[in-house]
Order: C-alpha cells, then structure tokens, then sequence
C-alpha cells in the first residue's frame, strides 16, 4: 500500500468561504477548480433550478448532478429530469489525483516479494501437491 496522504490545508471553500468538510467527498469549482464541499454544491444547484414539490437535486457521477422527478404512478418511479455537469469529467484536479496514488499514473507499485507471503509450512503444502487433483481431497455437492 502506499503511504498515506500527508494532510494538508486545501484552503476554504470557493463558493461559500467556509472551511472544507471531507476533501474526499469535495467537488471540483467550475471557476477555479479548487475544492468545495459537497452540501455547498448542492444547496447552490437547489438555488439555480426551480424544483416542483417531486423534484430534488442529486449527485449522478462523474461530476454532475441531475434533477430527479419522482412519479409515484409510473414505471419507473424516479427519472432524471435535467443533467447538470458541474465539473470538467476529464480535468485531473491535482488535489484529487493525491488523494488516489493507488490509481494514479505516476503511482509505481513496490509489491511485496511472494516469498515473504508465505511461511515455511505453507510452501511445503504446496510443493507437496496436496490440493492438485489430490484422490482424497472429498468436494461435497452443492445444488
């Protein structure tokens, strides 16, 4: 694994001011790209549109949002009414991608040799052959 993201100080929200909640629930501001909190996000999206009584903003992914209609009398239930792409889906925020070093390019897994995986009594299991088309190894049937 590796190691674990050093804190740091992401500034406050761009949209509100306010000091970030989670960084790891944090969307990127069209504006500046910087982190803001998510409720943030949401309560400004809730402002721009004109929801109805059954209308209500929700995250979709990939940075965007939708105005979900719920109708109780049709099939399905929930429909999205509008998209809204809150963020550029293929910007790679800076402050997102340390967050992820498990996933990130510049990543370079160090992987643990196999041979410390494993104590002496499980290598002489599997270089016994036990466990490989073994006559007495019992499978029971299940339905």
């Amino acid at each position: 694994m590796p190691p674990p993201v050093p804190k740091r100080d992401y500034g406050p929200d761009p949209i509100n001011g306010e000091p970030l909640q989670d960084i790891l629930t944090a969307i990127a501001d069209p504006a500046s790209g910087k982190p803001a909190n998510f409720d943030t996000v949401l309560k400004q999206l809730e402002e721009q549109e004109q929801l109805s009584e059954n209308e209500r903003i929700v995250y979709v992914g990939k940075g965007s949002f939708g105005v979900l209609v719920e109708n109780r009398s049709t099939k399905p239930r929930y429909s999205i009414r509008k998209r809204i792409q809150f963020e550029d889906e293929f910007e790679k925020y800076p402050w997102r991608k340390e967050l992820s070093p498990g996933i990130s390019r510049d990543y370079t897994p160090a992987p643990q040799p196999l041979s410390e995986l494993f104590d002496e009594a499980e290598a002489t299991v599997s270089l016994s052959g036990y466990g490989k088309a073994h006559p007495s190894i019992y499978l029971p049937k299940t339905e």
